[in-house]
């Protein structure tokens, strides 16, 4: 089951999950390749997929005095984010904010896919590809709608 240890939700309370495949994007508001890569394609995968449940996650671990909830909510209307974003729990004694440490997060961007069970499918870290990450999606929909292609080594054949 999905395990998100947030000390505060912004742009949204936070949404219901059961029976829903969820995207859980891991970021930082001073990661490069956070703002380059990981936020666009989050934003791409709610408008692609809106059967998807996308949530952002401010999972901070440096320069925590400037990366406030005050400035993640500035952060959050100047990049227009169409999801709600959970801001990690800090652990006291920590520079590893609460859920990076229990999903052994290594860094921002990182993507985490649950399937419609609340498994987790996918742990990523740094950049994915639009079309396999969108392919990966693609097929956790379709196992939750109960019409998985069948695929081996030489394509994937239409359930029925």
């Amino acid at each position: 089951m999905m395990r998100l240890d947030a000390s505060a939700w912004l742009n949204g309370a936070a949404p219901a999950t059961e029976g829903k495949v969820v995207a859980l994007h891991a970021f930082q508001m001073l990661c490069p390749g956070c703002v380059a890569h990981g936020i666009p394609q989050a934003v791409k995968m709610q408008q692609a997929f809106p059967e998807l449940v996308v949530i952002g996650l401010h999972s901070v671990f440096e320069h925590h005095e400037v990366m406030t909830p005050r400035a993640l909510q500035v952060f959050i209307h100047e990049y227009r984010l169409p999801f709600p974003v959970a801001v990690d729990r800090q652990v006291t004694g920590s520079p590893v904010p609460a859920t990076m440490q229990h999903y052994a997060l290594r860094g921002t961007p990182s993507l985490l896919l649950f399937d419609s069970e609340g498994r987790l499918r996918l742990n990523h870290f740094g950049s994915i590809d639009d079309m396999v990450l969108g392919g990966v999606i693609g097929r956790l929909l379709a196992e939750g709608h109960g019409d998985s292609p069948s695929c081996d080594a030489g394509g994937c054949a239409l359930p029925g």
